[in-house]
């Protein structure tokens, strides 16, 4: 018996005798009893979470999903769910601390109401929880005008349609001339540079490649790419924090980006990477998160077959040249070759914002973050009082 597989459990095996054979009256008492026999199984608490939640059982419910939240802190249902029965409860600064947990799992609200695979019960829940963090949280407080998308209603005045951020009254177009730009000849001039760098260094560094879409919460709209290397990323820089295994071997391209107003929310770049795209495929249509940034993109090796496409403008990248578009609008990538594409990216600031508003963005995200920081504390502190 040692060496005997241990079976995973069959959820719906253990639940049928409740469900089918008991009185509905019991099942308050019974599926907690069942939690207890199983207390390991994440997906056994938050199913008994849902079906106390649905016959009006909200204390047991509500144990059930902390329990769940326990064994998965990551599922982000289980705080969508959870928010849902607070608000249900009139605990909305509480709900707001899970709905704020989820968004901050998933990345967007609005990109997850879009998929096909959303089950209808779970797209009520997100609406509602839209609706709750619009009235908390939908307008910004220290940048004019600027609010949080996935908490306004409130209409964009031009096709893009940013997922978390929009700060208005900036030029929109999709593309930009990097002519226009006071950094672009100084930056220029270090491209050939920046070439040779990366093709004798990238066979060393390459094995610190990685998906750029890593977590479940991207397998619905990205299947092909999330969590695969469909598509990947080398990144010297992600959301803020320089990867030094990676940055000692781009000496040349870090002193490149001293000269250019790159995009960030710290003094460090937010995000510079090398982007591997395999052949045969394809990034589907999709918008960026702001549009007070623009993305470059500096063609490194472009096979035949392989285009940028912004607001239905299709864009053919040039090798050693460079590409700017604003993502907030629509967006795909294309490599229909048979081998990788590979471009470098990285952001710079909307060339219409001042030092003064590119700060008070800063501070911005700085607030929110610590806004949903003291949420966490508002979630911890309800649940030890309970």
């Amino acid at each position: 018996m040692a060496n005997e597989e241990i079976q995973p459990l069959n959820i719906d095996t253990l639940l049928q005798p409740i469900l089918e054979c008991e009185s509905q009256n019991s099942w308050p008492l019974l599926l907690p009893k069942l939690l207890d026999a199983y207390p390991q199984s994440a997906e056994l608490s938050y199913r008994v979470a849902v079906i106390l939640e649905q016959i009006g059982a909200l204390a047991e419910s509500e144990k059930a999903y902390f329990h769940c939240i326990d064994l998965a802190p990551k599922n982000y249902l289980v705080y969508l769910y959870l928010g849902y029965l607070l608000e249900t409860k009139s605990e909305e600064n509480t709900a707001l601390a899970c709905y704020a947990l989820c968004e901050t799992l998933t990345g967007s609200f609005k990109r997850l109401q879009l998929a096909n695979s959303t089950a209808p019960q779970t797209l009520k829940r997100f609406q509602k929880a839209w609706q709750c963090m619009e009235r908390n949280l939908g307008t910004a407080s220290s940048i004019e005008s600027g609010r949080w998308v996935q908490y306004s209603s409130k209409p964009f005045e031009t096709p893009q349609a940013p997922h978390l951020f929009y700060v208005p009254n900036l030029t929109a177009k999709p593309i930009w001339l990097a002519q226009q730009f006071s950094w672009y000849e100084s930056f220029s001039t270090m491209i050939p540079d920046i070439i040779k760098e990366f093709h004798a260094t990238f066979n060393t560094a390459s094995s610190h490649l990685t998906p750029y879409l890593s977590g479940k919460e991207y397998e619905s709209v990205f299947p092909k790419l999330a969590n695969s290397n469909n598509w990947q990323a080398l990144s010297i820089f992600k959301e803020g924090i320089e990867d030094v295994s990676v940055s000692k071997h781009f000496p040349i391209l870090k002193k490149a980006l001293e000269k250019v107003p790159y995009y960030g929310l710290t003094a460090s770049p937010y995000e510079v990477f090398y982007s591997k795209l395999a052949k045969g495929q394809t990034i589907t249509p999709h918008y960026g998160l702001s549009n007070h940034s623009l993305t470059v993109h500096l063609a490194i090796d472009i096979p035949h077959d392989c285009y940028l496409e912004v607001d239905g403008n299709r864009i053919l990248w040039q090798e050693h040249q460079l590409t700017i578009f604003d993502d907030s609008y629509l967006h795909l990538a294309h490599n229909g070759s048979d081998r990788d594409r590979i471009v470098l990216i990285f952001s710079i600031w909307h060339p219409d914002l001042s030092l003064t508003q590119r700060r008070a963005i800063q501070l911005e995200f700085l607030n929110r973050q610590n806004l949903i920081d003291n949420l966490n504390a508002t979630l911890s502190e309800y649940r030890s009082d309970h």
